[in-house]
């Protein structure tokens, strides 16, 4: 496995390394996107739409637990972006935030709730500014937006994950004590179990581009945004989580049990909290 090529690709795999399926997904649909397409499953049937948006590093079956709870009450889409789970790899540069805007078409959704996973928002936040007519409301997790510089101790660590995957050592690279709490042991085997059921997920990311960069456009947000962290969750995470807070006009902030992957280890809860603010007035 070849190391990023950019800095940005360093940071958001850093920033991204985890997911793991709890149960079997169904077989995907297929969406057309400019130069390929992408695999997507929808469920439900509710009056209002919630699309999921998956980290840099495992793809939309990171949603397994939430999936349950949240299909009872709304319409609900989650799918892989280029190159992870049952997506083909992109042959070119490309803006995933064009890819959104390609399936929803295709969906007939004229709008919905975003929900992003780390670098998952930041492609909700790029949707968001391109698109605000087609956002009703907004849900970061963990966030990693475009702007945002990674601290010293960051790259560090993601160097020593990359040369982990580089060899093979994938226990190893799981064992990263900000993803996922100390005890978190069979949410930890299937994150290594889904990383080497799909080991394309790893470089997935690398011909991804943001729009533009949207720290300096923050403030033009003008959609209910709740930004959920995990009180474990790495330095650089949690600031940025508060620089979020302060940028996006009326945003909240609220520090969850768990790491990165807060879902994972408390889908329920974080279905709850999601399906709570989806449909506060």
């Amino acid at each position: 496995m070849k190391p990023p090529s950019t800095p940005a690709r360093a940071i958001a795999f850093g920033c991204l390394l985890l997911g793991a399926p709890l149960a079997a997904q169904a077989a995907p649909s297929f969406a057309p996107v400019e130069g390929g397409k992408i695999a997507y499953e929808t469920c439900g049937t509710g009056p209002k739409t919630i699309v999921l948006l998956h980290d840099g590093i495992l793809h939309s079956a990171v949603f397994d637990g939430v999936w349950p709870t949240l299909c009872e009450r709304f319409r609900v889409v989650r799918y892989d972006r280029r190159g992870y789970g049952a997506s083909p790899a992109a042959t070119a540069p490309y803006a995933p935030a064009k890819d959104l805007e390609a399936l929803m078409k295709t969906l007939g959704i004229e709008h919905a709730t975003l929900v992003g996973s780390s670098s998952g928002a930041g492609v909700a936040v790029d949707f968001t500014l391109a698109h605000p007519e087609s956002v009703d409301r907004l849900v970061l997790v963990g966030p990693w937006v475009s702007g945002y510089d990674a601290s010293f101790g960051f790259l560090a660590r993601t160097l020593k994950l990359l040369v982990l995957f580089k060899l093979g050592n994938i226990d190893g690279a799981v064992k990263d004590r900000y993803i996922l709490t100390k005890h978190a042991d069979a949410e930890r085997a299937r994150v290594a179990a889904l990383l080497r059921a799909y080991p394309g997920n790893v470089t997935a990311g690398t011909k991804e581009q943001p729009l533009a960069v949207a720290k300096p456009r923050l403030g033009e947000i003008r959609k209910p945004t709740l930004i959920v962290v995990g009180e474990i969750d790495i330095k650089d995470v949690q600031e940025q989580a508060k620089a979020l807070e302060t940028a996006i006009p009326g945003a909240r902030r609220v520090v969850a049990p768990g790491g990165h992957l807060l879902y994972l280890e408390h889908p329920r809860a974080f279905a709850d909290l999601v399906a709570g603010f989806v449909d506060k007035e």
